[in-house]
Formats: structure tokens, sequence, C-alpha cells
């Protein structure tokens, strides 16, 4: 019976090693490249790939891309002059973030109706001549 693998040596000399070893760079390169960004931008973009001198970024919205795209050329002579990348040109692409599963659904706003809510409509149906209309808007601030 054979024995299994262990994952740790699995990634060090199995065939996903040197796709660790790039997603590393990658994460070294996003840290220095946040590192050199203006505050304001650095919570707004990351690093999406470097290949063959060009290093492409990713925004999280138009603007935030066209400040980006602003700093691209001080960005390639600071990465370039720290000697652990060689950067030539700068992409950026607009990549906005994921929204969570819970943040997509959008309760209906009558759910769950406010004490205020409540008398608002009381008070409505109270002024209101037309019979059906009124009887409608009690109806609504019972639910």
């Amino acid at each position: 019976m054979k024995k299994p693998l262990k994952v740790s040596k699995f990634l060090k000399t199995g065939a996903l090693s040197p796709l660790l070893a790039h997603a590393r760079q990658l994460a070294t390169t996003d840290q220095q490249v946040i590192a050199l960004l203006p505050a304001p931008l650095q919570p707004h973009c990351h690093v999406l790939s470097l290949r063959d001198g060009v290093l492409v970024l990713a925004a999280d919205s138009p603007v935030w891309a066209s400040r980006l795209r602003f700093h691209a050329p001080k960005l390639v002579k600071q990465l370039s002059g720290s000697k652990t990348v060689t950067v030539r040109t700068v992409r950026v692409r607009v990549n906005p973030p994921e929204k969570s599963a819970t943040s997509a659904v959008r309760r209906h706003p009558n759910k769950r109706q406010g004490p205020q809510r409540i008398s608002a409509l009381q008070e409505a149906a109270e002024t209101v001549s037309d019979a059906r209309l009124k009887s409608a808007l009690l109806r609504l601030s019972r639910r």
C-alpha cells in the first residue's frame, strides 16, 4: 500500500511548485507596488500579473484606474530602481471588487416597518376621504 503524500511536500517538489513560486512572487510585487503608491490609492489597487516586463494592475473603478495611470511612469522608475522587479510598462485594468452574497441580496424596504412608518400610514388613512384607499392604507400599516 502506498503511503499518502504530504501536501507540503507536494507543493515544494510537485507539479504545483512553479505555480506556488509565481504566486509568491506576485504577492511580493503587490506589496512593493502598494508601498510605492500614494495612501488614498493603496486600498483600491492590486497587481494582476507581471510578465515580460509588463506589470498589469487592477483598480476598483475607472476613477481609480485613471489616477493609477497618472502614477504609472513614476512607478516604473521606482520599481526599476529597486532591482528586484524588471518593469518596462504598466497597464491598468478596471476590476471591481466582488460583492459578497449577502450584500447582493436586496432586502425589501417594507419588510420591517418601524413605528414611525406605521403611524404615518395610519395618520394618512385618517385624512383620506376615499373608503377604499383608507382601508388599503390601514391594511398596509398592519403588515
